[in-house]
């Protein structure tokens, strides 16, 4: 029966040069994948109607402004909690009895953290963004440093029981709550904009923010024990943090580098065209959130094993990755239909985006398989590698070639990071040989 099952996702002339395929099992995760796929529908349709509203509320110059200087918000806020949300995932797929002094721990780590850095980037950002309104820099610190990693928090945990669609639902509740908050700016005078909107959307996260804790901390039964932190947690949570901050520093910083070497106009119509084409990938990390706790647990066990899976998850990801780009390219003309004229100019920036489709998803499949095996070390590497060629590239390229400038400085990091990641992956498949965390 299993061999039949397997027969309708390969003909059976791969199956005789590949007879391994006939192991390969998609029960669990195509189950998983169902309610996952749901909630990404759901957060795609949220995401792409929050940037429109938004985007064409402030226009290019506003919204450039807005997006660069969160972007530096976002990446900073990969050291919010140490890492011991994601350590929390890992240690709670592994072994389930683990959860509530890891959720304890995480959430303790949150709290101290995300003050801490809210603090720093307010600082750091009044010195960088000296013609911004400091309640600007305070909203965004609030926002995105201490109440939107909540919402990551949350996802982590019911992740981490396997509530995949609970996980995948989170994010969609918080995009939902920022909707509302630009709904609240049309409601408002013309006059009325990026200051204001800024506190709205410090509230609309808040709220989110409170209900997915509240239902959260319901729905797992949390224990209440006493579980404090000590060294050796922050150690071992040090190592996913850098991983989070090198991987939200690659996704994020182009913004800011946008922002910072090409000025407003062009950061809003980059940051239009990144958005837009973003959202065609927004299925692949919802997959990724399925097959973590897959990944965590092939990689406590034999490489050999885990071939099929990481065979079956590369053929999904570039699959859909080629399509996508394919896709985005065709669509890139709508983007200054979507959001109005201050944004012509964009579709250039899509067409040339739609490369990073295909790079992305294959790249984060391998960027998760090294989470997943241990070798966080290189995955760190790796990404700081990636955003450093970034950096190097957008100082170089965006003062003389504007948004082709910006591109080009994206797709650079994600082709060198997925010829580091990928050559680090077949060399362990090829060597059989599980590295330590």
């Amino acid at each position: 029966m299993q061999g039949d099952n397997h027969r309708k996702f390969f003909p059976a002339p791969i199956l005789r040069v590949l007879p391994w395929l006939e192991r390969l099992r998609f029960g669990t995760l195509a189950k998983s994948s169902v309610s996952v796929m749901f909630w990404s529908g759901a957060r795609l349709a949220a995401q792409l109607i929050w940037v429109l509203l938004l985007a064409r509320r402030l226009g290019a110059s506003s919204y450039g402004t807005f997006s660069g200087i969160a972007s530096l918000a976002l990446a900073m806020s990969g050291f919010v909690g140490l890492g011991l949300g994601l350590r929390m995932y890992q240690d709670t797929a592994r072994d389930p009895t683990l959860f509530s002094a890891r959720w304890r721990q995480a959430l303790q780590a949150l709290v101290m953290t995300g003050v801490g850095l809210a603090a720093l980037f307010f600082v750091m950002a009044l010195g960088m963004f000296q013609t911004t309104d400091w309640s600007l820099l305070l909203a965004i610190a609030l926002s995105e440093l201490m109440l939107a990693p909540v919402v990551a928090l949350v996802a982590y945990g019911y992740a981490s029981h396997g509530q995949m669609g609970h996980a995948a639902a989170a994010p969609v509740l918080l995009s939902l709550a920022r909707i509302i908050a630009v709904i609240v700016l049309y409601a408002l005078p013309r006059d009325i904009g990026i200051d204001v909107y800024g506190w709205l959307h410090v509230v609309a996260t808040g709220l989110a923010a409170a209900a997915l804790l509240w239902n959260c901390s319901r729905k797992l039964s949390i224990k209440r024990v006493h579980e404090s932190l000590n060294w050796r947690d922050i150690r071992v949570g040090l190592g996913f943090s850098a991983v989070q901050a090198s991987g939200l520093a690659l996704s994020t910083l182009d913004k800011s580098y946008a922002l910072r070497w090409g000025g407003d106009v062009m950061a809003g119509r980059y940051v239009a065209a990144y958005r837009f084409v973003s959202v065609a990938v927004l299925p692949v990390d919802s997959l990724m959130m399925v097959a973590m706790p897959h990944l965590f647990r092939a990689g406590a066990n034999r490489l050999k094993a885990s071939i099929p899976l990481l065979f079956a998850l590369a053929v999904a990801t570039g699959g859909y990755g080629i399509f996508m780009g394919i896709l985005v390219w065709w669509g890139a003309d709508l983007v200054p239909w979507l959001l109005g004229a201050s944004f012509v100019g964009a579709q250039a920036a899509v067409r040339m985006l739609a490369l990073y489709v295909p790079l992305y998803c294959i790249r984060t499949l391998g960027t998760n398989i090294l989470l997943g095996f241990g070798w966080k070390r290189w995955r760190f590497l790796y990404e700081v590698l990636a955003a450093i060629c970034m950096l190097i590239v957008a100082a170089w390229r965006i003062p003389v070639a504007g948004l082709g400038g910006a591109v080009s400085a994206l797709l650079t990091a994600e082709i060198v990071l997925a010829t580091l990641v990928w050559s680090r992956v077949l060399f362990g498949l090829l060597s059989r040989k599980p590295e330590a965390a």
